[in-house]
């Protein structure tokens, strides 16, 4: 299934995954936001100055790493980017 992602400033991105994080979109966007702001958790997706961090910056590919490898790290189904969708979204989230 497709989760159309809007990031903002006409920034759209697109994963495919499956029915399971679609049904549960909500809990799983909370989740998301909880560790992507975690300096603890989240090491890789900060914009650094003068070797600080300042605030995290993402795309949707930190998404799909998160659920991939975080999230659902067990399953099989993983979540993936795609360019050009060929199935209509189910979903659209903002961040």
């Amino acid at each position: 299934m497709i989760i159309k992602i809007n990031l903002g400033d006409n920034f759209i991105q697109y994963i495919s995954c499956s029915t399971k994080v679609i049904r549960k979109i909500n809990c799983i966007q909370r989740d998301f936001i909880e560790w992507i702001f975690d300096e603890e958790k989240n090491t890789e997706y900060w914009t650094l100055e003068n070797g600080k961090r300042i605030h995290p910056n993402y795309d949707a590919n930190a998404l799909v790493e998160w659920l991939n490898n975080v999230r659902f790290k067990r399953g099989i189904a993983k979540a993936k980017l795609i360019r050009n969708p060929q199935l209509k979204e189910k979903k659209i989230v903002y961040y």
